[in-house]
């Protein structure tokens, strides 16, 4: 088979009877990649896309848990606190009480000497009555 002297010099003909430097094959294939590589850089920017909408949705989750977070730690921390106070006042009632059964005690005293200051006094007025 004789060679085509335009392609030995490398010189093609296209389908539409073009004069072409490069080889149609070659061409063809060229055009494939041109095609594949287009298509994946679309593939590329939806995942981009994609990936960007899940970063936004994780760094809203995100920021949402640590409100939450917040939210749990001022409660628990105002729990304490009114444990606390509840604890005080507590021990305030207590020692309220305490002094309270204590001044009941000394009037409870105080009562039973008066009762018997009167009682005693009672008989004097009652035995004077009776001298006179």
């Amino acid at each position: 088979m004789a060679k085509d002297p335009l392609a030995e010099a490398g010189f093609y003909f296209d389908e539409l009877n073009k004069l072409r430097v490069l080889d149609p094959d070659v061409s063809q294939k060229t055009s494939e990649l041109k095609e594949e590589c287009k298509e994946f850089v679309d593939k590329i920017g939806q995942f981009q896309k994609i990936v960007g909408g899940l970063i936004e949705l994780v760094d809203e989750l995100a920021k949402e848990a640590e409100t939450e977070k917040m939210k749990a730690i001022g409660a628990r921390n105002l729990l304490k606190s009114v444990a606390k106070q509840r604890e005080a006042q507590q021990q305030q009632l207590q020692a309220l009480i305490a002094e309270k059964k204590m001044q009941l005690e000394r009037y409870r005293i105080e009562y039973d000497a008066l009762s018997k200051v009167e009682s005693e006094q009672n008989e004097f007025i009652d035995q004077f009555i009776l001298q006179k």
